[in-house]
């Protein structure tokens, strides 16, 4: 009952009071049930915190910039990795919307978890994409969620080609944990924008008994034949990194760049196995403030 009076006033209220710090710890309290070590962080989630407060590089800003990433990653792996972008628009007009094709997505530059497919625009309703793209607009994702790195981000919306797979569907979601240049750990979505499932494997592809977020996808689920090119991909592009999320598709016989994640869930991961969140923290070395 107190947690639950607390949380209200944390999301009314409170938060906007707090530093960074204090905005961190007490919001990892309300969503993990312990309050977090910043001065010798182990668990992955407090190495995250950690990084939010002590490692404000202006690589971490810059591949955080929809946009902007696009150049490191042309620099990194190429151009051929990059989803073709069909413009970067400060708002979805009616001029805009007439000049867009048939099919494309919908990414806000400046946070995360806005996204819309749009698959066929005919039967889609202008006005409410466009209330769609305002309201992400008028988000603040650093003061939402204190990411620092969203902190200067222009509030664009970005418009990209649509990927499908050899089934007209769009891809599953490839998000590589990468710790000091190595891939750890690889976790699927399957169906993100329907019957959302998520998986998680060791980087030799041994399914692990671990849910976050979403049910386990049910079956057997095969090894895609691009995963271990997928795999050596995300390793060089987190080369410059203690620690990044590389998230790729992986359609037909190409692979794609998705987004760098600097700090997956925010920091604020539930996993179903709180031993998980010990062994994560454990592959990443991390050097911490003195």
């Amino acid at each position: 009952m107190i947690k639950t009076i607390l949380n209200k006033l944390f999301w009314g209220v409170f938060r906007h009071l707090l530093s960074d710090k204090q905005y961190g710890r007490f919001r990892y309290w309300l969503e993990l049930d312990r309050w977090p070590d910043l001065n010798q962080p182990k668990r992955f989630t407090e190495k995250v915190q950690y990084i939010k407060l002590y490692q404000r590089t202006k690589l971490r800003s810059l591949v955080a910039d929809r946009i902007k990433v696009r150049d490191y990653i042309s620099m990194k792996i190429g151009e051929k990795y990059l989803i073709p972008l069909i413009g970067n628009f400060d708002e979805i007009s009616e001029d805009v919307w007439q000049v867009l094709p048939t099919q494309f997505v919908l990414k806000a530059n400046h946070g995360s978890k806005m996204v819309q497919v749009v698959k066929n625009k005919e039967k889609e309703s202008f006005n409410e994409i466009l209330n769609t793209t305002k309201s992400w607009q008028a988000i603040d994702y650093y003061k939402f969620g204190r990411e620092w790195v969203y902190k200067r981000v222009p509030k664009t919306i970005v418009v990209e080609h649509l990927l499908r797979n050899e089934n007209g569907e769009v891809p599953e979601d490839y998000k590589f944990f990468c710790f000091n240049g190595k891939v750890e750990v690889i976790q699927i979505d399957f169906d993100r924008f329907n019957n959302h499932s998520r998986n998680f494997y060791d980087r030799d592809f041994n399914l692990l008994s671990l849910k976050v977020g979403h049910p386990n996808k049910s079956g057997i689920v095969t090894k895609h034949p691009l995963l271990n090119k997928a795999i050596e991909t995300a390793e060089k592009l987190s080369s410059d990194f203690d620690f990044i999320r590389v998230d790729l598709f992986l359609v037909n016989d190409q692979i794609f760049f998705g987004e760098l994640t600097n700090y997956p869930n925010n920091g604020y991961t539930k996993f179903s196995s709180d031993e998980f969140d010990s062994k994560l923290g454990k592959m990443w070395q991390i050097d911490l403030q003195t």
